[in-house]
């Protein structure tokens, strides 16, 4: 077991809604949720083959390219996250199979830059904007969460990050399932709303105000012109 310690009170607090953010910069990671082409890419599954309205989605490109900047200034450790499965689909659980087929997009299924959420393909790759640097991570992840089957826990807590900030897509689905399993995990968890997007901006909008719901007792919400202030 890693031990958690209490980094609430570190550093300043950091104006968020819907109360102030504790922020410790010296124990926070940027993660990067699934900024890859089939998502953002014209040319990718969403774009190309469903007809997804990208313009949100490509809207936020600078502002998480400029938040990883100014990680990288703070010494920030960050990860880069791919929704991503084996290319004989062996990790793709039947309730996630049936799921994304009744949705319109099987996993594996043929599409403009190869085979759906497929490892290997030039879909599952990230937007070639993004230049990760040796000592940053990527990771492939085969559910929403990106801590479900994967070592992000172990990563995160061998480095001792208590705080975690959400850059991504898409708001309601991978970025929410992440944030809220690393708030149930006990880390502090800060969704910066401009550096995340949906199709749909009223998805993006409800999967916002879930995590401000209760006053507060799910987590916080800021942009990333706080952040770069500091």
């Amino acid at each position: 077991m890693h031990p958690i310690p209490d980094q609430g009170n570190a550093g300043q607090l950091l104006p968020a809604m819907p109360h102030a953010f504790p922020i410790a910069l010296s124990h926070t990671a940027l993660l990067v949720i699934d900024m890859q082409n089939d998502f953002c890419h014209p040319d990718g599954f969403c774009g190309h083959n469903l007809g997804a309205d990208l313009t949100a989605v490509r809207e936020i490109i600078p502002r998480v390219q400029a938040i990883i900047a100014w990680g990288r200034r703070h010494n920030l450790l960050v990860i880069y996250t791919r929704e991503s499965h084996r290319p004989d689909l062996s990790d793709v659980s039947p309730s996630k199979r049936l799921r994304y087929a009744n949705a319109g997009y099987p996993v594996g299924a043929p599409g403009n830059m190869g085979r759906f959420l497929v490892q290997g393909e030039p879909g599952t790759a990230l937007l070639d904007v993004f230049h990760p640097l040796e000592n940053e991570h990527q990771l492939d992840k085969s559910a929403q969460s990106a801590f479900i089957g994967t070592n992000l826990e172990t990563l995160l807590r061998d480095r001792g990050i208590t705080h975690l900030l959400f850059t991504g897509v898409t708001t309601e689905c991978c970025v929410l399932a992440t944030y809220r399993q690393a708030s149930d995990l006990g880390f502090y968890c800060l969704l910066l709303a401009d550096c995340c997007a949906a199709f749909s901006p009223v998805e993006h909008q409800a999967a916002i105000a879930v995590v401000q719901g209760e006053n507060g007792a799910i987590g916080w919400v800021a942009t990333s012109e706080l952040l770069l202030a500091l």
